[in-house]
């Protein structure tokens, strides 16, 4: 038989052309012998990658037998008659190659290879391998999307991607929103960046299912995002959804049950406690106690097991009353992917359910459901399609719909409520119904009477459960269709492309809000208690549901059409370019206000890259497009950027050097621009409002925004005005962002990666409302014309860490870390210049946006000034030795906090206020570790997570005693009984109205930053000979946990760092078991 049937016999078995000459004939290569057959042994298994999905096509080649091999199927799986003792080398593009040891039912995880030039990676309108890029472009997979069980996507890529801030400020189902920033902020206006979901910009991503998606990028240089122009200022997040692959249908499921728990839970107190300690704020402001011998041995009874008269005297712990232990979640999802040569379809269902924390009474009882909760229905398919050689069609299409319901009372009166409701409060009379604090008795002179305070605090219990209820009902539907063409009759490497999307959002909401009972009580001088309806208009029942609804919804449709050109010439000159114009058009269907008028996007953008011989790289990109907030000669402008790159270890000197594997120097420059002002539209135009204006009965006048009539029921009369509420500014422009990138990427032994980037940015043109106008011109401040005045420099640090090694026991170890640092500077700000005797005579310019002000306490040992080194007057003599007077902020008293005299006057006002800390915005310092390890079946996964260099001022509910509660930080305050004893005192003096020691001062102003336990997970993944008796070629279970650890800095541990106020929604701890299965 002739050689090249055999040659042809090979490359079916080998497939990936892997194919050696043979020489001689058929008989000789059958004639083998009984003995050699009978040596053989088969290996078999199947050839996976990080997150278990087989590898389809890897190659299995028997080591030393350049002629025995095989590729993997479309399960993955292989099977290869080999000698004793053989060793496999296994391979597969982008990935590590690995040798081991053959033997049957084998289950090999392949790692990417960290030096893997030829791996793609998605930039702005395209695609480009790794060797070629040299902008600022970080990205992760679905692997590590799966490993947090966040039902929001955002909060999902916290630690993950260098350069990504998130911040979670509420944890509520629906309503845990996200903000991010990329590479900090360097602006006053909008900082979120541009998020596109397969090449189309959408509002945000918090819907998106995570097994949807097959890949995140964010772009942060000019270079990378100067194609976006007036929008890429701020960064891109680029989303990338599944395809389907050639091959017969995979289905995947993904099961998964959560149980949820409040993370952080306020430090309470004991109501025996708490009395004393309410007393003592009261005779500190020169009050009378609250609490007197006989109520205060009642709540002391509780110490002995045998509470006296606990209905009205109770030891209340609220976290209890309104919140339960746990809450379920679950999330599901079903896809199916696979496909011939011609089409290829990946087609996903999902699920997923979040329940609240709250304590609720039975529907059957109320009527409505008032839990706090989150239903999501996703739906995806992604269909391509291949007309012939030069034609390729693609449909994707998706849809979510979300039905948000909770109780009708803001999430923030009720955590106030919470936070405030005292652990002697009743909140339910014996008789079931509301109640709120006692209106107790108080001793005056000889006998007996009743007082009633002023605001009698009603708990969070009946907010919760009797104000009633709202449904919100959010949905989307996206489709996008496109078209490619192969131009390559043309000239090589020529095609067009061309796409439509249309996007539609629907939101509806229905609130049934009542009145209800509630009840104070008094004590009588017989010692029996008497109940007051405090709403007796309702006589003892609640009131009816009264219902209101709204909607509104708004449709966006892309244009897009693109030439790409990608050839090389001489097979060392590699160039491609990109030209690409598109089209947004947006309307709303409101019956009122701006969006009533289209929203209209348009630009277009180019792309050119030139290589030589994967050494020398030069890019360049261009925007330029327009916005309509401006006036049409100031609405279009040109964004350009370049930058350059040398791959050093393709140069002859270190080409092939077994050690250092990867080394490539980067740099850019680049202009981009931001038109994120806010709500308002058309900023060049002045904006007007009809008013009413109302006369009241004493003469004076007023403006309503209603066109109606205006009565009081004293008479008033009504007339109409035109009013403006702001000038528009017809020389107005959007910011310029000037940015400079300059990186390095390193890579040794194929399994060690590192990556360095220094950037600069300066926004110009910031767009601020003037300060320094005097109002003697007429209008607020509030009205006066925007103006381009504002500039701020940021600029920062990015490090990226990664680790793969696979070992021949078949552990493989896999550990990766970034870091990064920005620091944001305002250069110009329109402010007034404050006088000579302030500290410092500007709050904004010269400082970071956001930077917190406050008082600086004077913690320096010094007798004859009235110091003692703690920070606290210590004695009214103390006080009279300091020669400062308080001014604005009340008389100091022996307890409170010392303050620093910054600019020597002798008075304490807000001249002295100082910077304080670092910025509440955001923290400059961002970094997240993750380690995670296989073998033989089972992996296990951390992930830390943190952030530095971060100050919040806390204030109010939750912090200040003065609002109403106290907490176990309460218990180290300065008292003079605790001072002489030498005790611990962190805390000033209590106070029941606020006064000197409850101001942003730096105890309250604290360091916010933290390290997080973000994820820990445990597998297990059955073996193949197990998982195809249920035709199953994989199935994992795992255990995980989510937000399982903080350790912060906080002088208390009753809230997240995170989270801007204690008054939230809190964020969640979740614990996991799930169930991942493919067919």
């Amino acid at each position: 038989m002739k050689r090249s049937y055999w040659l042809y016999k090979m490359c079916l078995l080998l497939g990936l052309g892997i194919c050696i000459p043979v020489t001689g004939n058929a008989s000789d290569i059958g004639d083998a012998t009984l003995t050699q057959q009978q040596s053989k042994i088969t290996a078999s298994g199947v050839v996976v990658d990080e997150s278990g999905e087989s590898l389809i096509g890897a190659s299995v080649m028997e080591k030393g037998a350049a002629t025995n091999g095989t590729i993997t199927d479309i399960d993955g799986r292989f099977s290869l008659s080999v000698a004793p003792n053989a060793i496999l080398e296994i391979s597969y593009v982008g990935y590590q190659k690995q040798d081991i040891p053959a033997k049957k039912d084998m289950r090999i995880i392949m790692h990417p290879d960290v030096a893997n030039l030829e791996e793609v990676v998605v930039v702005a309108y395209g695609t480009q391998k790794k060797v070629s890029v040299i902008g600022s472009v970080a990205s992760i997979d679905r692997k590590d999307l799966m490993k947090s069980s966040s039902p929001n996507l955002s909060s999902a890529l916290s630690g993950k991607l260098p350069g990504l801030t998130t911040i979670q400020t509420s944890g509520e189902p629906g309503r845990d929103e996200v903000t991010m920033f990329l590479r900090g902020a360097a602006t006053t206006n909008g900082t979120n960046p541009l998020i596109m979901v397969d090449g189309v910009a959408v509002d945000d991503m918090r819907s998106i299912d995570p097994n949807e998606i097959a890949n995140i990028s964010v772009l942060k240089d000019a270079s990378a995002t100067a194609v976006f122009g007036v929008r890429g200022a701020n960064g891109v997040i680029m989303i990338t959804t599944r395809r389907g692959e050639k091959g017969t249908a995979r289905i995947s499921a993904n099961v998964e049950f959560s149980m949820q728990e409040i993370a952080f839970k306020p430090e309470r107190l004991d109501s025996w406690d708490w009395v004393r300690l309410r007393n003592e704020a009261l005779v500190n402001d020169g009050n009378s106690a609250e609490f007197f011998g006989p109520d205060i041995d009642k709540f002391d009874s509780w110490k002995t097991g045998n509470p006296v008269d606990p209905d009205f005297y109770p030891n209340n712990n609220w976290q209890d009353i309104l919140f339960r232990d746990y809450a379920p979640m679950t999330r599901a999802n079903m896809n199916v992917s696979g496909g011939s040569d011609k089409l290829q379809y990946f087609v996903s269902a999902g699920y997923l359910h979040q329940g609240g924390m709250f304590n609720v009474e039975p529907k059957s009882k109320l009527g409505y459901n008032a839990q706090s909760s989150l239903d999501r229905y996703n739906f995806r398919s992604n269909i391509d399609y291949k007309v012939n050689k030069s034609v390729k069609i693609n449909l994707n299409a998706s849809s979510y719909l979300e039905r948000i319901n909770g109780t009708s009372a803001s999430m923030s009166s009720v955590f106030n409520s919470a936070l405030t409701s005292r652990p002697t409060s009743m909140y339910l009379t014996p008789e079931g119904a509301y109640a709120t604090d006692a209106i107790r008795t108080f001793p005056i002179g000889a006998g007996l009477s009743v007082e009633d305070p002023a605001n009698n605090s009603l708990s969070a219990y009946p907010l919760i459960n009797r104000s009633g209820y709202q449904l919100e009902t959010r949905s989307g539907i996206n489709v996008i269709g496109g078209v490619e063409i192969d131009l390559g009759f043309i000239t090589k490497g020529l095609s067009v492309k061309g796409q439509v999307s249309f996007d539609s959002k629907g939101f509806g909401k229905t609130i049934g809000k009542r009145s209800y009972t509630w009840y104070t009580y008094q004590t009588l001088a017989s010692g029996e208690h008497l109940f007051i309806n405090r709403h007796p208009s309702l006589e003892d029942e609640d009131g009816p549901i009264e219902l209101t609804k709204s909607s509104e919804s708004y449709w966006v449709m892309n244009l897009q059409g693109q030439i790409n050109y990608n050839q090389t010439f001489a097979g060392k000159h590699n160039v491609t370019a990109m030209f690409l114009a598109q089209r947004d058009i947006k309307e709303s269907k409101e019956t009122s206000g701006d969006l009533l008028l289209p929203y209209n996007v348009i630009g277009i953008a180019g792309r050119a890259t030139y290589d030589y011989d994967r050494r020398y790289f030069a890019e360049v990109n261009v925007g330029y497009n327009g916005s309509e907030q401006f006036s049409p000669d100031k609405r279009f402008g040109l964004f350009p950027a370049a930058s350059f790159g040398w791959l050093i270890t393709n140069e002859g000197f270190l080409q092939d050097n077994p050690v250092l594997t990867n080394l490539k120097l980067r740099a850019s420059w680049g202009k981009v621009g931001n038109d994120a002002f806010g709500s308002a539209r058309f900023l060049y135009l002045d904006n007007i409002s009809q008013y009413s204006v109302v006369t009241d009965s004493k003469g004076d006048h007023w403006l309503s925004p209603s066109l109606g009539y205006a009565s009081n029921g004293s008479g008033w009369g009504q007339g109409y005005k035109i009013a403006e509420n702001y000038i528009g500014n017809k020389s107005i422009t959007w910011e310029t962002a000037e940015k400079q990138n300059y990186g390095i990427d390193i890579s040794l032994y194929h399994d060690l990666s590192f990556s360095f980037d220094y950037f600069v940015e300066k926004r110009k043109n910031i767009l601020i409302i003037p300060q320094t106008t005097p109002m003697i011109q007429g209008l607020p401040s509030s009205a006066l014309p925007l103006m381009n005045d504002g500039e701020v420099k940021n600029q920062g640090f990015e490090m990226v860490l990664g680790y793969q090694k696979q070992f021949k026991n078949g552990l493989s170890v896999s550990a990766n870390a970034n870091f990064s640092y920005a620091k944001n500077k305002v250069l110009e700000y329109d402010e007034p210049l404050l006088g000579k005797d302030y500290a410092y005579r500007t709050r904004t310019t010269g400082f970071s946006l956001g930077q917190n002000w406050g008082y600086i306490i004077d913690r320096s040992y010094d007798p004859e000034k009235g110091r003692d080194g703690t920070g606290f007057f210590y004695s009214d003599e103390s006080i009279a030795k300091s020669g400062l007077t308080y001014e604005g902020v009340g008389t100091p008293e022996p307890g409170d906090f010392i303050y620093k005299d910054l600019n020597g006057d002798g008075v304490i006002n807000d001249r002295d206020k100082a910077p304080i800390g670092y910025s509440s915005l955001l923290p400059r310092i961002n970094y997240g570790f993750s380690l995670s390890a296989n073998w033989k079946g089972f992996d296990v996964s951390i992930m830390l997570q943190g952030v530095g260099q971060y100050s919040k001022t806390y204030s109010g509910a939750g912090i200040y005693e003065s609002s109403g509660n106290f907490y176990k930080m309460h218990m180290e305050r300065w008292s003079e009984e605790r001072y002489n004893n030498h005790e611990k005192i962190t805390y000033p003096r209590l106070s029941s109205s606020g006064g000197p020691s409850l101001q942003p001062n730096d105890f309250f102003i604290m360091d916010a930053s933290y390290i997080r336990l973000k994820n820990a997970e445990v597998g297990y993944t059955l073996p193949e000979s197990i998982s195809k008796k249920i035709g199953a070629s994989n199935v994992r279970f795992y255990l995980s946990g989510n937000n399982l650890y903080t350790w912060t800095h906080l002088k208390t541990d009753s809230f997240d760092p995170e989270q801007n106020s204690p008054a939230a929604y809190p964020t969640m701890r979740t614990y996991n078991v799930g169930l991942n299965i493919t067919f």
